[in-house]
């Protein structure tokens, strides 16, 4: 990348002031690749003074999920690792919808800047990658594992 496309990616950055972190593995202290989106998340919402709003989401209603308090804990604890004890949390459960729909939505109902994602979701099929530019209506920063 040369100058000029280096500083063009700086000044979209600093353009971002709400930042989407989509949480769709089930695993109560979350996954690596979650943990190192939450990282990433909280890194680059602290460098440029945007808010974060998690949202997760599962095919599966809250109360049939026994350790989503352990789940919201893990969050809310990694957030706080990078900085961010205040942050917008949405819970999108059991509605039976693609994460990746659930996911364009939010962030268009909310006109977000930015959404922060693992590869690992993509892996892991809980979203699919192609639909990612079509339902997603901002950029979309895939973390590699």
């Amino acid at each position: 990348m040369n100058a000029s496309g280096s500083a063009l990616a700086v000044d979209a950055l600093s353009q971002v002031k709400h930042v989407l972190l989509p949480i769709t593995d089930r695993n109560p202290y979350l996954s690596e690749g979650t943990r190192q989106a939450a990282a990433t998340t909280a890194s680059l919402a602290k460098k440029y003074g945007a808010n974060i709003t998690v949202v997760v989401i599962d095919d599966k209603p809250k109360e049939t999920l026994p350790e989503h308090d352990t789940q919201m804990s893990s969050i809310r604890w990694h957030l706080s690792e990078g900085g961010f004890t205040e942050f917008g949390l949405m819970e999108r459960l059991g509605e039976g919808r693609k994460p990746t729909a659930i996911i364009g939505e939010v962030a268009d109902e909310l006109e977000l800047d930015l959404v922060v994602l693992s590869m690992e979701a993509i892996h892991s099929k809980h979203v699919d990658g192609n639909l990612l530019a079509e339902f997603i209506p901002c950029p979309v920063l895939l973390l590699p594992l």
